[in-house]
């Protein structure tokens, strides 16, 4: 099976991004200890801004969408926010900071490892998170269905699309 790569929605992480100038106030939001380190650079680089950096678990889970939705209510014109860790965590906080009315360019993902990825089954509508690769297969833990995992990732879900490996065989 090949895996058409010239069009897609997967964020390029190893392209350089800057958050939107303008911003007055930054929320560094870092993920687990593996991100405390690059956290704390980027907390430093933000000179002139009022910054606060907040800790989260590795993954992503209430208490982090906690967190992050006190920011969100909180958020004034000239807020930014920066998320640090690996791209389960990042989508899945990005997804909520997006269905709040945040906007790209006030986001700034800094995805640190990429070994896990959420799958949204287009079957169920289950999401699951899996070490497949992109084109590779993982198992819907909602419908069984063996899904591919494909070269999509919904900016609503904070995931990869999944869709039945034999669904036009069906």
């Amino acid at each position: 099976m090949s895996v058409c790569t010239e069009t897609t929605s997967v964020p390029r992480w190893d392209e350089e991004r800057v958050v939107a100038d303008g911003g007055r106030a930054v929320t560094v939001l870092s993920f687990g200890d593996a991100a405390t380190d690059h956290a704390r650079r980027l907390v430093t680089s933000f000179e002139g801004r009022r910054v606060s950096w907040l800790r989260a678990p590795a993954t992503w889970g209430d208490a982090a969408a906690e967190v992050l939705q006190r920011q969100l209510s909180a958020a004034r014109v000239g807020w930014r926010l920066v998320l640090v860790g690996d791209e389960a965590a990042v989508l899945a906080a990005r997804a909520v900071a997006v269905a709040a009315g945040a906007l790209d360019d006030e986001i700034l993902p800094e995805v640190l490892t990429t070994d896990t990825r959420t799958v949204y089954c287009a079957h169920c509508r289950h999401t699951h998170d899996t070490a497949a690769a992109i084109g590779q297969t993982s198992t819907c833990p909602g419908c069984a269905a063996n899904l591919v995992v494909y070269h999509h990732v919904s900016r609503h879900h904070g995931a990869y699309l999944g869709y039945q490996l034999d669904a036009e065989e069906c």
